[in-house]
């Protein structure tokens, strides 16, 4: 089993893997501008970046030569929308706590009791 999986092979799945996390979040931020309008653009993006930066980040930071660098370029480039999907279908991602929802829609209700007064202030109610 160790000929089918070397060490290079799991150090190029494991920094493109970690590549693909911050890759992921700077695609999401480059669809917010208006010339990103379709999923064409988006993939265009994604390989764009996955081997420009990609290759560059595993040959700067990990000190690997420029094959095993245009591999992790690869396994980031299919590894980000992979991880987005992941993560969407888990609603991680635009995820909105159920508290927040029914605060909206209810509000706060407070009752009469805990109403904060003024010193010598009477409610109308108490006096009728």
């Amino acid at each position: 089993m160790d000929i089918l999986v070397t060490e290079e092979l799991l150090n190029v799945l494991m920094i493109g893997s970690t590549f693909s996390i911050v890759l992921m979040s700077i695609i999401q931020k480059i669809k917010k501008f208006n010339l990103i309008k379709s999923d064409a653009h988006i993939f265009i993006v994604n390989f764009l970046l996955s081997f420009s930066i990609g290759s560059l980040f595993a040959y700067n930071f990990y000190n690997l030569n420029i094959i095993f660098s245009l591999w992790v370029g690869f396994f980031s480039f299919v590894g980000s929308p992979l991880i987005y999907h992941l993560l969407k279908g888990q609603n991680i991602i635009n995820y909105k706590p159920h508290s927040l929802d029914e605060k909206e829609k209810i509000g706060i209700v407070v009752p009469l009791e805990n109403k904060i007064r003024r010193e010598g202030e009477v409610d109308d109610l108490i006096r009728k």
